[in-house]
């Protein structure tokens, strides 16, 4: 990426951004393992030009408008400029996974106090596999979940 003059972001070592000098442009290449997904400025000539130059370098091909990455569906509007990152499908997997019935939301009272729990340990709940999946769903898209995971943690 340093050789197609981007630079690497100071506090994300996966994040590169590409400043053009004359227009002050800014395009964004994120990169996972063999993943890169491009977003950039309306000048759709300065990216494509910069994806050329990545593609031909690397021998891979473009799959065009983002539509998923890293498990996360990305969609955005054109009329009123939004990003909506979406991963309700990754979320039903790891229900499924771990076989958690997905009831409708029940509204606690206020005051509400929470019994403890004194059921027996179950071997068969991987509570720390339950964890490092919702904080993948936490640093994506549903950062009002983190007190619970934390407090799960």
């Amino acid at each position: 990426m340093l050789a197609l003059r981007f630079k690497q972001y100071k506090s994300d070592a996966s994040i590169y951004y590409f400043i053009d000098e004359e227009t002050r442009k800014l395009d964004i290449a994120i990169i996972y393992v063999n993943n890169v997904c491009f977003m950039g400025s309306k000048d759709f000539l300065l990216l494509s030009e910069l994806k050329q130059k990545f593609i031909m370098k690397w021998e891979c091909c473009d799959l065009e408008k983002t539509k998923e990455f890293l498990g996360m569906y990305i969609s955005h509007n054109c009329k009123d400029p939004k990003i909506f990152v979406d991963q309700s499908e990754y979320l039903n997997k790891v229900l499924a996974y771990f076989n958690v019935a997905t009831n409708p939301i029940i509204l606690l009272p206020l005051g509400y106090l929470f019994k403890p729990n004194d059921k027996q340990y179950n071997p068969n709940f991987h509570q720390k596999q339950i964890v490092r999946s919702l904080t993948y769903l936490i640093i994506g898209s549903c950062s009002d979940i983190g007190f619970a995971v934390v407090k799960l943690a």
